[in-house]
């Protein structure tokens, strides 16, 4: 969850720049061949739903979005407005086959805290269905914040300074030019899982949402797994194997990354104007461009472990997470005080 690589300014600026300058029959088509998802994980980040959308992106009954998070529906779609739904499906299912995919699925963590997603993806398909991953939101708030600091939505790399200032930050404060939307930065939020798992259950139904604890999915991945590929209405594929990923990526040259993953906008919209005439010439496969910056973003990336939280921290999370993590246990009629451990 190699890691799909999240949505980006680059992978889609393109798309209002051709409309622009070349007909969008292309695009229009494609779309009306592919079919809107049935099935959204929508979180939460840093519980496992990476592997598992690789996992379910390698599923032969199943065509799951690619890039995993487009982010569509969400509070990060300000950055490309003009986007349409038909955009949408053509950049992120071009590989939908009717006669092989039984379901269609995204994986977009924004959507669990966006207020007007889950309702606008219901206005689209009334029948969609929602899978939640939780966690400690100790261990996912710090995790989190590793993962922005590598995706540039967060410049500051320790992260008790960066948890100190999310006050600041909720004023406007101390925002990083290339963070993509300031709520990302409030650590707090984010790992409020009751709250919103509360919320999406009022918008969604109960019965129309999955949860599965990131506990259980470490211990047994197999029984996580097939009970997601029922709930997707798909057959078991007999996956065996599922090995952990590496998670904790740092950027080996920060410039680099900043290329790579927020380039200049009129760089973005020109490369993007390019893909399009070239996929309007050759088909899907991937441009020399896109498998170049694959490579660099590969070659860029390390994984180095992350420290443990000191003991102070931890308490200080776990006194903020505490009314949450038994809001969430009630939910979900279990047990979670062991997250509240120090």
């Amino acid at each position: 969850m190699p890691e799909t690589a999240p949505w980006t300014p680059l992978r889609f600026l393109g798309a209002a720049a051709s409309r622009q300058q070349a007909s969008a029959t292309a695009g229009t088509a494609a779309a009306a061949e592919a079919r809107f998802p049935d099935f959204f994980l929508v979180g939460a980040p840093r519980c496992g739903t990476t592997a598992m959308s690789h996992y379910l992106g390698h599923h032969p009954q199943v065509c799951f979005s690619k890039p995993k998070e487009p982010h569509f529906f969400s509070l990060l779609r300000q950055l490309m407005p003009q986007m349409t739904v038909a955009d949408y499906l053509a950049h992120c299912f071009p590989h939908y086959d009717p006669q092989r995919h039984r379901a269609v699925g995204e994986g977009s963590v924004s959507y669990l805290y966006d207020e007007t997603a889950i309702a606008t993806i219901l206005r689209y398909n009334p029948d969609a269905r929602f899978i939640v991953m939780v966690r400690n939101p100790v261990d996912l708030v710090y995790s989190y914040h590793a993962r922005l600091v590598a995706l540039l939505d967060e410049d500051v790399e320790d992260f008790a300074s960066a948890w100190r200032l999310q006050e600041a930050r909720a004023r406007g404060e101390r925002i990083p030019k290339t963070c993509r939307n300031p709520f990302l930065l409030q650590y707090a939020e984010i790992g409020r899982l009751g709250k919103y798992l509360e919320r999406l259950w009022n918008q969604a139904g109960r019965e129309r949402c999955l949860v599965q604890v990131f506990d259980d999915f470490i211990t047994d991945p197999h029984q996580v797994y097939r009970s997601i590929l029922d709930f997707i209405g798909v057959e078991d594929d007999g996956r065996a194997e599922f090995p952990p990923r590496e998670s904790n990526k740092v950027a080996r040259f920060k410039w680099l990354q900043r290329w790579l993953k927020r380039p200049p906008t009129q760089v973005a919209s020109f490369a993007a104007t390019l893909e399009h005439q070239r996929r309007r010439k050759q088909g899907k496969r991937k441009s020399a461009l896109k498998r170049l910056r694959k490579r660099l973003l590969k070659w860029n990336t390390v994984y180095r472990p992350r420290p443990p939280l000191p003991r102070e921290l931890r308490a200080e999370l776990v006194e903020t997470f505490t009314a949450d993590i038994d809001r969430l246990g009630a939910l979900l009629e279990r047990d979670l005080s062991h997250w509240k451990r120090i």
